[in-house]
């Protein structure tokens, strides 16, 4: 007998187990590919776009601007590059521009399509932008009260991510757009306008001293390192996260679906056992039978790595594209490394093929009597359950297969387990991005309107409540804001997470989200420092006011002043209940009340298609494990379907009594999977805290609850039906080969 003569009649025989043991080994390993695509593939091109547009070190601004003549000074002296920047803002009806003249060492841009403008009339607008409002090359766009003709479209280093304002947490690109202009019309158009410095540090700078001399001659009115400048950061922090997340979907969804497989492989070669027990009493050796089996279960890897590696090429660049939805429209290379497509292949082929191995050499170790009689495995006392109850047969029957068969049972409740987590996971990213907003509404204050002005003004402001806000940094270059209020403010939330109202007149008190971002605590002691002349100060932290998306210290404004230096009557912001009547050259940035929803929304309507993606990922995985764990005890209860049609029982009935006792599976399985994806969530909630800027709170609604649980059971007997036609197809012949079980 030659045992190569088995393999295709074995895998016809049990095709739909090689068929759907491949598709969940291809889905579980497409989520690691694609993240990890995506991740890579983003760094790349930023890494690369940074040092093509020279992407600053660093911006700052002055009090007193600099003359030429002393940039080119400062350029010889401390080794950097140095550039002034203009630039100007604008509202026009229905969205904001920010308008620049072009730089020409640092911060440069780059066009997508069209040209740079060449004449007076001419500009070119953020690509964003153009591709959210749909703006094409030649278009008119009103600016500063003027119709210019679009030019093209461009991307700049330090604005990859379009935040509109620092305080933002996340993209504008609905209402808020940048410009180029030429040189000469923004002259004409804005005059000198406003003016930042951007900084290129060398390799032996120093960049304390250097600081330090702009702020003693020009005095430093704000600076803004790249690695705190989140328009810039999060380029890579993103992708950062989509390859955490790769490692994180490796490590847990094929991890299972593995071992889920690996089972379904040992009980596999289990029901072969009187096969095995008769080669190995003809004298095949165990290392040949070992061998042999172990070329089945290598199937699953193979090919669904192979094709994986296919597939991952196929959708690199469409699924890259969704991890694009929060930034500009850039183009990465979206491409799978060889080694990880090679590991896609093998790690999954090689512990197919050693739980093979393991599985009969557990085997053979048994008596050879026991294999050929099939008795290995089989637990004859769960034939004794019920045996004296008055139940009807098919309750007992389905006790018996639960509880007799408790491996069995384990593998499919892993599989409706594994379906609903990942659904879970997926409604709870949502609910919970939309949590954020609903709950930040409550944590800022009952302000609808904060004016942060370009200057300091002094007094108090009419129509609203005064504020103090200027950025500082602690010893780890973490910016956070200092704020100082008056002591009978009522607009901003000074409400203490013990639920008392915060002493700001005689002390100190940080925001739940600088508590998590600085590691600071109620009682300690924080040091800091001003970003403008790096003088340190250290106070005493009195208390915690809850609020996990603004990242802030709060004190009065005199406390403020103290530290600064500044008078106690300055302020440079105002909370106000109701719209004010300000300047506009006054007025640097408006928040309003509903900002941060606004933002969160947008935020779902970028990254839905990424989501849904991920449920619909779940959908497939659950179908595909339960489809081939039933089949398995299907398969397993042959003998037994076949016993009853010959004792006269219907296939519907037969059905019914064969599967019901899984059914009892279905609510455990979906609640442990729903568990688990809630602690999931709130585990990636905690992580990603200093990277995403907010504390989101983990959440499952209800009704996502209910989505997960329909969803799931939806999966559970589409599953079912389509394995029906093994029971019709099972003949009566088959109770009288084998003998009783």
């Amino acid at each position: 007998m030659k045992l190569n003569k088995r393999y295709v009649r074995s895998i016809k025989a049990d095709l739909s187990f090689y068929v759907s043991a491949t598709i969940l080994t291809m889905v579980t390993l497409l989520m690691f590919y694609l993240f990890y695509i995506a991740g890579t593939g983003i760094n790349k091109y930023g890494d690369d776009f940074f040092s093509k547009y020279k992407r600053e070190d660093a911006t700052f601004s002055t009090y007193a601007e600099i003359p030429d003549e002393e940039l080119s000074a400062l350029e010889t002296k401390y080794g950097v590059t140095l550039e002034k920047e203009r630039f100007a803002a604008t509202d026009e009806d229905e969205y904001r521009v920010r308008v620049f003249s072009p730089n020409e060492k640092i911060d440069l841009f780059e066009i997508q399509y069209g040209h740079a403008p060449e004449k007076n009339g001419e500009i070119i607008i953020s690509a964003g932008y153009a591709v959210e409002n749909n703006v094409k090359v030649g278009d008119k766009l009103a600016v500063n009260g003027k119709e210019y003709a679009v030019a093209g479209t461009f991307l700049r280093p330090d604005y990859l991510y379009m935040v509109e304002n620092l305080t933002d947490d996340y993209k504008n690109v609905t209402t808020f757009l940048l410009a180029y202009m030429t040189p000469e019309e923004f002259e004409d158009c804005f005059g000198g306008g406003s003016i930042n410095y951007k900084v290129i540090y060398g390799k032996d700078t120093d960049q304390i001293s250097f600081r330090k001399e702009i702020n003693e001659n020009y005095y430093m009115a704000s600076y803004l390192s790249a690695d705190s400048n989140m328009r810039i950061t999060f380029v890579h922090e993103q992708a950062d996260m989509f390859i955490m997340s790769s490692w994180f979907i490796l490590v847990i969804f094929p991890l299972v679906t593995v071992a889920l497989i690996c089972i379904l492989l040992g009980r596999r070669i289990r029901a072969e056992q009187k096969l095995i027990g008769t080669l190995s009493a003809m004298g095949y050796e165990k290392s040949k039978l070992m061998r042999h089996y172990s070329l089945f279960a290598a199937i699953p890897g193979v090919i669904g790595g192979l094709l994986t590696s296919v597939c991952a090429l196929i959708l690199s660049r469409p699924f890259g594209s969704l991890g694009l939805a929060d930034y500009e429209p850039m183009k990465p290379q979206f491409t799978l490394p060889v080694w990880v497509a090679v590991a896609g292949v093998i790690v999954p082929t090689l512990i197919y093929w050693l739980a093979a191995m393991l599985r009969v050499r557990k085997l053979l170790k048994e008596d050879t009597v026991k294999l050929l009689a099939g008795q290995v495995g089989n637990d004859a006392k769960s034939r004794r359950i019920l045996t004296k109850s008055k139940k009807k047969v098919g309750f007992k029957y389905a006790i018996r297969q639960l509880v007799g068969n408790p491996g069995r049972s384990f593998v499919i409740f892993l599989g409706i387990f594994l379906g609903a987590m990942i659904m879970a996971f997926g409604y709870s990213f949502i609910d919970s991005v939309k949590a954020v907003g609903e709950q930040a509404h409550g944590e800022f204050g009952t302000f609808k309107y904060e004016y942060v002005l370009n200057k300091l003004e002094k007094g108090t402001p009419d129509g609203g409540e005064a504020m103090m806000i200027l950025p500082f940094e602690d010893g780890e270059a973490r910016r956070f804001s200092f704020i100082g209020l008056d002591g009978d403010a009522t607009l901003w939330n000074l409400t203490t997470t013990d639920g008392k109202k915060a002493d700001i007149e005689n002390g100190f008190y940080i925001s739940t989200l600088c508590e998590a971002i600085c590691g600071v605590h109620k009682g300690d002691e924080f040091t800091f420092r001003s970003i403008a002349t790096l003088e340190e100060h250290t106070v005493k932290i009195d208390g915690v006011i809850r609020n996990g998306y603004q990242n802030y210290i709060v004190s009065s404004r005199e406390k403020i002043a103290d530290i600064t230096g500044l008078d106690k009557e300055n302020y440079n912001a105002i909370l106000s209940d109701r719209s004010l009547d300000l300047e506009k050259d006054k007025v640097a940035e408006t928040i309003t009340d509903n900002s941060f929803e606004m933002q969160m929304r947008n935020m779902l309507n970028a990254m839905s298609g990424l989501v849904y993606a991920f449920i619909g990922i779940g959908m497939i995985v659950c179908v595909t494990s339960l489809y081939a764990t039933v089949n398995t005890m299907l398969s397993e209860n042959r003998h037994n379907i076949s016993m009853l049609k010959v004792l006269g029982f219907e296939n519907g009935r037969i059905h019914s009594m064969i599967i019901s006792s899984n059914h009892l599976l279905l609510i455990p399985g979906i609640a442990f999977g729903i568990a688990a994806a809630y602690g999931i969530m709130a585990w990636y909630c905690a992580q990603f805290v200093e990277i995403e800027k907010l504390m989101i709170p983990a959440t499952l609604k209800p009704f996502s609850i209910i989505l997960t649980v329909l969803f799931t059971a939806a999966c559970y007997f589409v599953s079912l039906l389509l394995l029906r036609r093994k029971v019709d197809k099972t003949n009566m012949v088959e109770a009288l080969k084998d003998g009783r079980e």
